[in-house]
């Protein structure tokens, strides 16, 4: 059996805990520092000897990507809301919402330059749409009304008054 140092059996575990088979642990262990290679009988070894713990890194493994970083909802609104920091910053303080264009007319012998001022409509929209994406996790956007009773559709009788016939009656 090849001596594997503390990075390295860490490594291999939390591959095995992935359900990797032996030529995909060893692409991994190539690219890993210092690299190393195993057997299928090596990884068969870790699978059996540490069954019990695979099972605990793999419940711990799915914990933590359910409870952390962009799982949750207020680190994705708490990200949106730095991003569209940045582009009122951009729109209003760096005052962007115009941006200075050029356009060249003419040739060589005949050539203008012309200065103008366009709208910055690609980082508005962006805006945009960081702020409907903001409302949308946070509840304030309703995607789609539902007019019904139970999944049928609401019954509407209408009842017309007879026309007048005539004589002012």
């Amino acid at each position: 059996m090849i001596r594997l140092n503390k990075g390295q059996k860490e490594a291999l575990l939390s591959w095995v805990a992935e359900g990797l088979k032996t030529d995909e642990i060893n692409k991994r262990a190539a690219k890993f520092k210092p690299r190393f290679k195993v057997s299928a009988r090596v990884v068969a070894y870790y699978r059996k000897s540490r069954d019990v713990k695979l099972e605990e890194i793999k419940a711990a493994d799915e914990t933590s990507a359910l409870n952390t970083g962009l799982a949750l909802k207020e680190n994705r609104v708490a990200r949106l809301q730095k991003l569209a920091d940045l582009l009122i910053d951009d729109l209003f303080e760096l005052d962007l919402l115009w941006t200075d264009e050029v356009k060249g007319i003419g040739g060589a012998d005949n050539f203008e330059r012309i200065d103008y001022k366009e709208f910055n409509k690609a980082e508005v929209d962006a805006l945009r749409g960081v702020l409907d994406d903001i409302a949308a996790e946070v509840g304030h956007r309703i995607k789609k009304s539902d007019v019904t009773s139970d999944g049928n559709p609401i019954q509407l009788n209408i009842v017309y008054k007879d026309k007048p016939n005539g004589d002012g009656a």
